[in-house]
């Protein structure tokens, strides 16, 4: 399968409220770009239902939680991928500002 990505991704470990079909669910981000993300399930049955989803996360660097809405566009039994589709501007260069840095640390040497 080819890559279709526009965005790199940061692998991350950022704890989440999902918000599908009016029932709320905690999930975990393990990776993360400014237009999607992988989402792990916890603690939540597999049940297909909705494609589209809202979010409330914090990032680890804290402040005011991030509400995003996305489409589900894969999906396994333990964890599904999003597409972003609505996110304040606010909210995106929050993000944007986090992966930044956070793409910078992946990239540095390890000194022992």
């Amino acid at each position: 399968m080819s890559e279709i990505r526009k965005q790199n991704r940061v692998d991350c470990d950022i704890i989440l409220n999902k918000f599908e079909s009016g029932i709320i669910n905690i999930c975990r981000a393990t990776n993360i770009s400014l237009s999607g993300m992988r989402v792990q399930r916890v603690l939540e049955p597999f049940e297909a239902r909705e494609q589209k989803i809202r979010f409330e996360m914090e990032l680890p660097i804290g402040g005011e939680p991030l509400q995003i809405s996305g489409q589900k566009v894969y999906e396994g039994e333990d964890y599904f991928g999003v597409k972003f589709t609505n996110i304040s501007h606010r909210h995106f260069i929050r993000l944007r500002e986090w992966l930044a840095g956070q793409s910078i640390q992946n990239e540095l040497p390890l000194f022992q």
